[in-house]
């Protein structure tokens, strides 16, 4: 770490989750132990994303300029770089393998690039770029389950990985938003992959599992095993065709159907009894009325059991079932949902378990909720880059930490 006369340097980084509702930037710092502290978050409502996709380009750069000032007056951190997320139909994704002579009859880093480049080599769809080559094993004169080949002696070099593609156009709007936010693009992951680091372990990366990222205009899975990626793919339905069917349903607005969602939302018939009721408003000067949990509860089961239906489709048209003996973890906004545990195991009969961020200090509770996992998991990869210019403010670390903390009593203080 450096100090500079601006301040402390090239140990904060940034994870920018650009979601279809939310936009969430989290400020973190590695410790001594080489994770990493939460020092602040900051949150917008996102109205220029669609899907996962920029759609208005002014309205990015407003709510991401709103979440970085945020997160710059809870952190004291001057926010000048990040990780950003990527989501959206567009992504593309596949298994593809390279083959190479060993140049020196021993493997050698240049040798696993060779690897890598040739297993890329192959067509990519005109307007697409490659965002993502990662291994999954390699392979050394038909020894398998290789994972780091460097230094082994040999001729045959085999590599298998997973590509994963998006559309360009896509990313350079992402880019262009972030740089007229005043913020600059480090580099740009895979939204699912990103919240994997911050909510799986390493033993359920190597037994087998499945990530589903639950967001607003998508939802998100990656398979792993044997400590590496398989798969990943994209469902175009998320949290905002939940609250499209509360809107409809129930005859009232897009916002009392998202406040409702919120408070109230529940995807598993057992945990509610025909008792319970919920005011809601209706719309054109009607009168508010009250309306049974248990309707309410129906019409969201409907769609959750559309979701998982989908992904348990995906799983078996892949033959990945078998994969994931540790199970599922859910994650993102849907994880919230009530019953979405039991729900997703009637469905997919195997062990499901709601990820949140872990393995994080400093402000680890604000950061607790699984809507937090893509934004952790990106700052996250962002302190593993090792490079960073975002900049602490003035004066010793234990003072920046300690106003942090009064910032957070007086915002606590504002709501409660």
């Amino acid at each position: 770490m450096a100090n500079t006369k601006s301040g402390i340097k090239d140990n904060v980084f940034v994870g920018l989750d650009i979601g279809t509702t939310r936009i969430r930037a989290v400020v973190a710092r590695k410790n001594p132990e080489e994770g990493i502290d939460i020092l602040g978050v900051g949150n917008s409502v996102s109205t220029g994303i669609r899907k996962g996709v920029v759609v208005n380009i002014d309205a990015t750069v407003k709510a991401i300029t709103h979440a970085v000032r945020e997160a710059e007056r809870m952190s004291g951190v001057q926010i000048k770089s990040a990780c950003v997320g990527i989501a959206g139909g567009h992504i593309k994704s596949f298994n593809s393998r390279g083959v190479i002579a060993v140049k020196q009859g021993e493997v050698s880093k240049s040798d696993i690039t060779r690897a890598r480049e040739s297993a890329a080599a192959v067509n990519i769809p005109m307007g697409y770029e490659v965002l993502h080559v990662l291994p999954q094993q390699f392979i050394l004169d038909g020894q398998s389950e290789i994972k780091d080949p460097v230094g082994m002696s040999g001729v045959r070099l085999e590599v298998e990985v997973h590509i994963v593609t998006g559309a360009v156009s896509s990313a350079a709007n992402i880019t262009k938003s972030c740089a007229r936010a005043g913020i600059m693009v480090e580099d740009i992951f895979l939204e699912q992959l990103a919240a994997s680091e911050a909510v799986l372990s390493d033993d359920e990366r190597e037994i087998g599992v499945c990530l589903i990222d639950g967001g607003g205009g998508t939802t998100d899975m990656a398979v792993f095993n044997r400590g590496a990626v398989h798969h990943t793919a994209v469902l175009q339905i998320g949290g905002n065709n939940f609250t499209r069917d509360l809107m409809v349903g129930l005859s009232t607005s897009e916002n009392e159907a998202e406040n409702i969602k919120l408070k109230h939302g529940c995807v598993w018939m057992d945990n509610v009894s025909a008792e319970e009721v919920v005011d809601v408003m209706s719309v054109g000067g009607r009168p508010p009325r009250k309306v049974g949990r248990p309707i309410m509860t129906q019409i969201l089961q409907s769609r959750a059991d559309e979701v998982f239906t989908m992904l348990l489709s995906e799983l078996k048209k892949r033959e990945l079932v078998e994969v994931i003996s540790s199970g599922i973890v859910l994650t993102g906004g849907m994880a919230n949902l009530e019953g979405i545990e039991e729900l997703a195991m009637s469905i997919m009969r195997i062990p499901v378990r709601v990820g949140r961020p872990v393995c994080v200090g400093g402000l680890s509770d604000i950061v607790s909720d699984p809507i937090y996992a893509t934004a952790v998991g990106l700052a996250i990869l962002h302190a593993k880059k090792g490079h960073s210019s975002n900049v602490l403010s003035k004066g010793t670390e234990e003072k920046v930490f300690g106003n942090v903390l009064s910032r957070m009593k007086r915002w606590l203080e504002e709501f409660f």
